[in-house]
């Protein structure tokens, strides 16, 4: 379907640059006021920009569908494909991706592991993991914070939770990087070449576990999704358990990652939030909502029309894909005052998108919330002269899907 050819402001918006960078948040301010819902050339989307709007898609499940949210950005080249043909792997479409029955069936498995009640369980863990993490870096006057703190503590904490050991951390962390490029970037040919390997790596690591699990199952998320399946493919199927394990060793902890080096980047940037937090660490909690509002992991999201829908005036076709700018929709101005400024007091920071919202929101939100609130209240008890060193450096991965920094460079003392 050729969706430009219908499109009433391609001329207006051709030059629109929805990659991340620091001058996304002016530029979407513009598209809110002028031209809200647009074609925009550089993805081939339409792109949704007000808070009312992604809200009403992400809770809509007739009229739009999730398959498209982790379709690679750049169709894989037949090497690649091969790549992975030939190393087996061979993905079931994951929670994200799913809708209608089939979503509900699998859901209701996973979240009997997913879930506030089993996160609560690990919060021991997660308090011990920070102050390991803290121990680390005492002591020292200039740190990564994303390298020596972010990276990894996020995946431990999930894969405690999968039973996946502490000395695979690094593979699957080099693993889950690989699939960034591929699904959420536009991959250059050798990138897409060395993604299909690890992705296949991932992959295979993934059936063996379960293969294991199968064998000698323990208290963890894959033996219990096979304990609720219990040998009946119409409950959960072995690839699908698969696929799934993929999947949460996957969002578990990459996200997180990226949130919590934003949300400690604008504590830093605001100078005044970061002292207000240090000096009252039970504002630690709506600090993550209004790090996930202000400078949210996840910009954008996708769906596909199911039949022509029109939003403000603007009908999009049925079959066109469509982009739910998390990042525009965070800053609205007819949902959050000052959208532009960065205030852990907000009251209603907790409308934030980042999560998704309705059928599909994020399972794994409530763990994400009680890390980064942990992470945050130790952090500002233990270094309250913590500060950005200057110039900050920090580059940004190329993608309309993710805000993911590379470095998090701060002093210390």
């Amino acid at each position: 379907m050729n969706t430009t050819a219908v499109c009433p402001f391609q001329s207006a918006t051709k030059d629109f640059k929805p990659y991340y960078s620091p001058e996304l948040h002016a530029a979407f301010e513009v598209q809110r006021r002028t031209e809200p819902v647009f074609w925009c050339e550089e993805i081939g989307y339409w792109v949704l920009t007000k808070h009312s709007d992604v809200y009403t898609v992400l809770h809509d499940g007739v009229r739009f569908s999730s398959e498209n949210t982790t379709r690679p950005v750049t169709p894989m080249c037949p090497e690649a494909m091969a790549i992975l043909k030939e190393e087996g792997y061979a993905s079931t479409a994951s929670h994200s991706t799913l809708y209608g029955d089939v979503h509900k069936r699998t859901r209701a498995v996973t979240s009997q592991k997913l879930n506030l009640r089993e996160f609560v369980k690990l919060e021991s863990h997660i308090r011990r993991l920070v102050a390991e993490a803290i121990e680390r870096i005492e002591g020292k006057d200039e740190v990564d914070l994303l390298a020596e703190v972010n990276y990894e503590l996020p995946a431990h904490v999930v894969f405690k939770l999968m039973g996946i050991p502490d000395a695979d951390v690094p593979n699957v962390k080099k693993w889950a990087g690989a699939r960034s490029v591929i699904d959420f970037s536009p991959a250059t040919h050798e990138q897409q070449l060395e993604g299909a390997r690890n992705m296949a790596a991932f992959w295979q690591y993934c059936a063996a576990l379960v293969a294991d699990r199968q064998k000698n199952p323990g208290d963890d998320f894959t033996s219990q999704m096979l304990a609720i399946r219990n040998g009946d493919d119409s409950v959960i199927s072995i690839p699908e358990i698969i696929t799934h394990t993929f999947g949460v060793a996957f969002a578990g902890h990459e996200t997180t990652t990226n949130q919590l080096t934003n949300t400690f980047r604008s504590l830093l940037e605001n100078r005044s939030q970061w002292e207000a937090l240090c000096a009252d660490p039970t504002l630690a909690a709506n600090t993550v909502e209004e790090g996930m509002r202000y400078a949210g992991a996840v910009i954008g999201w996708r769906r596909v029309a199911l039949e022509e829908v029109e939003f403000r005036g603007v009908k999009i076709p049925k079959g066109a894909p469509i982009m739910l700018s998390f990042a525009s929709a965070n800053r609205d101005e007819e949902v959050f005052p000052e959208p532009h400024s960065f205030d852990i007091r907000r009251a209603n920071a907790r409308k934030q998108l980042t999560f998704g919202n309705g059928v599909h929101f994020c399972l794994g939100a409530p763990l994400a919330r009680l890390e980064m609130k942990i992470v945050f209240e130790e952090f500002a008890k233990r270094f309250p002269k913590m500060r950005l060193v200057q110039p900050d450096t920090a580059q940004h991965l190329h993608t309309f899907v993710f805000r993911a920094p590379d470095a998090l460079r701060v002093t210390l003392q």
